[in-house]
């Protein structure tokens, strides 16, 4: 875009006028998940497990794992209705300043706070208070999630008796001075070590950690195998948390085992036919695909939800539900949208003396 600039009068010009935020909010490394292609110890007898249909199933599930901060415009996401809450892996919110926020401060998603891990958990509490008080997100906060990958080196990386402590010492008395607030597991990967970290964590607890629900992430290319870890985590786990739920926070059609991996078409069929499964099923409470983002670091990139430029792409509209024909845009220009042609008008007054900005379409 030219920029014309009129000065009333000659005058130095210092600090920003507008500020610009282009960093993502994610803190997750990339990905060390160990894909569970053969799933070692799931339960695969199917004789019971037709998925149930309930109040609880299809529309409010589907969620957005989100690391693009205000980078990208999320209420493309939201039109259809299919997406209703979102996550940072922090305890950071969309903000309601800067560049962008004029579109993402004002999603209408429920945004569900994360506390990492131990690196900052001063900060981070405060935050999550923060966000909790002022009530800025769709309908206020009603769940946080717990640390994201504790058994992994790469993650927030702890034992599951230190991960105990820190949710006797930080979690629990946040959901106690909240009431009605709800907590979710740390997030394990779906390796045996994920399983069995949670195994410990649950039985060092010793029933004083009221969990609500329990946290997971799933990556490989089967998606029969999936179902199966998902059906095993719910015989394991769902007596030990108060609604007997499962989200899933993470998943995508990657092969970390080998360099085997899923074409766009195998992602389409993965995703519709796990998504079905969880839409249908009473004991999956809540989903977030990982593909909302622009770069997948190190994920399949078949598995994005958006292009490179941040708009929704057809992967991201089977995700939604949008029907073919649909338009998925909210109204507003995108950061993404900048081959669009607009005019922005901006009037400062600098000791006195203003001068005017005028940007011309190209």
């Amino acid at each position: 875009m030219r920029l014309l600039v009129i000065f009333a009068l000659t005058a130095t010009l210092v600090g920003a006028a507008v500020p610009f935020d282009y960093a993502p909010l994610d803190r997750r490394q990339s990905p060390t998940t160990t894909s569970t292609l053969s799933v070692g110890s799931t339960v695969t007898d199917t004789t019971s497990s037709t998925p149930s249909s309930t109040a609880t199933g299809g529309p409010g599930k589907a969620g957005l794992a989100w690391a693009n901060e205000n980078s990208v415009d999320i209420r493309q996401f939201e039109v259809t209705g299919k997406v209703t809450w979102y996550y940072t892996w922090s305890p950071h919110a969309l903000r309601n300043s800067g560049w962008g926020s004029s579109r993402n401060g004002n999603t209408k998603l429920e945004f569900v706070p994360m506390l990492w891990g131990n690196r900052s958990l001063t900060d981070d509490l405060s935050t999550i208070e923060d966000v909790i008080r002022s009530n800025r997100t769709s309908g206020g906060v009603k769940a946080v999630l717990g640390f994201n990958e504790p058994e992994q080196p790469g993650q927030s990386n702890f034992s599951p008796s230190v991960g105990v402590q820190l949710w006797l010492d930080h979690l629990l008395p946040l959901a106690s001075k909240y009431p009605g607030l709800r907590l979710g597991t740390p997030a394990v990967s779906s390796g045996p070590q994920g399983k069995a970290w949670l195994q410990s964590f649950f039985q060092e607890c010793a029933g004083r950690c009221n969990v609500d629900f329990v946290a997971m992430h799933w990556y490989g290319i089967n998606p029969d195998a999936f179902i199966a870890h998902l059906w095993d985590y719910h015989y394991t786990f769902s007596n030990f948390t108060a609604s007997k739920t499962l989200w899933v926070t993470e998943w995508a059609c990657h092969n970390f085992v080998s360099n085997e991996q899923c074409s766009q078409s195998d992602v389409n069929a993965f995703l519709n036919q796990t998504q079905n499964f969880m839409d249908e099923t009473e004991w999956v409470e809540r989903y977030a695909w990982f593909g909302a983002m622009r770069n997948l670091q190190g994920v399949n990139p078949e598995n994005a939800l958006m292009d490179s430029q941040g708009d929704i792409n057809s992967l991201g509209r089977q995700y939604v539900d949008a029907s073919p024909d649909q338009s998925l845009r909210s109204g507003t220009i995108g950061l993404g949208e900048a081959r669009l042609s607009y005019l922005i008008a901006l009037h400062i007054i600098f000791s006195g003396l203003g001068f005017i900005v005028l940007g011309l379409p190209w």
